[in-house]
């Protein structure tokens, strides 16, 4: 099956950017926010983009159901799923700064089988397929070799998740480990993981359109993703990156 995963992709990746250069046209642009009922943000930016995804994928792959962050679920018991997040990162949109993304990725009857990373503002597309590798703009990507923690650079989300979520401790712990641990947050911080420039990002509160594309991008650059617990569920609120040698130690315990 990874030959139609890969036949997926250009198309995959033709719509991923169509939509991400929607977003990026209203960046740093006057924009009326709302506020959802997580008091998360959204734009006419996040929903035109959303909607360019819906509607191309509807055209293309017209038996395939579509989760979206926006406008909800389509076709959840389909052989193949696609999952949206039009702007990963609306914070960081708003305020302008430029290190948001447009997220789309596939499962094929629940395993995450390809996904697609734009950061429009950064002139990045990073794309996977299973079995096949992950690549920036054509190149190879591949997650760091380190081992040491005391050597390790971390990105993390928003420091309050983890006091939300009860993690303060855990990043303390990590914080006092790691050689660095700085906020790079959203899809952009799990980029720095998968291109090696970081050797891991941990996020406490996720949804399955944030990481699904993700997982796929990670595994196939050689990485490893889990949860708080230890899993690899992407049904979890918690969503953890990084190269294989420092999972033992980036696991909450």
């Amino acid at each position: 099956m990874s030959s139609v995963y890969s036949e997926f992709l250009p198309v995959a990746v033709d719509i991923a950017e169509a939509a991400a250069e929607i977003a990026r046209s209203y960046f740093r642009q006057a924009l009326l926010i709302e506020m959802k009922a997580d008091l998360s943000p959204v734009t006419i930016a996040d929903k035109k983009a959303e909607e360019k995804v819906r509607k191309e994928l509807s055209t293309h792959f017209p038996d395939h159901g579509i989760v979206g962050e926006e406008f909800g679920t389509d076709g959840l018991d389909k052989e193949f799923v696609w999952t949206v997040d039009p702007i990963d990162g609306t914070r960081s949109f708003v305020r302008g700064i430029p290190l948001f993304g447009t997220l789309l990725g596939l499962m094929h009857r629940k395993r995450v089988v390809l996904g697609v990373m734009v950061l429009p503002v950064l002139g990045e597309t990073y794309t996977a397929v299973e079995g096949k590798g992950t690549y920036c703009n054509d190149e190879r990507v591949h997650v760091s070799a380190n081992k040491d923690m005391k050597r390790a650079f971390v990105a993390c989300g928003d420091v309050s998740t983890f006091e939300k979520t009860g993690r303060k401790k855990y990043l303390d712990r990590i914080s006092s480990e790691a050689e660095l641990v700085r906020g790079y947050t959203d899809c952009f911080g799990h980029s720095l993981v998968i291109r090696g420039a970081v050797d891991a990002m941990i996020d406490p509160v996720v949804a399955p359109w944030d990481v699904i594309p993700i997982a796929c991008l990670v595994k196939e650059a050689g990485g490893v993703h889990f949860n708080f617990e230890g899993t690899s569920s992407l049904e979890s609120e918690s969503f953890i990156s990084c190269t294989p040698g420092l999972q033992d130690v980036l696991q909450d315990s």
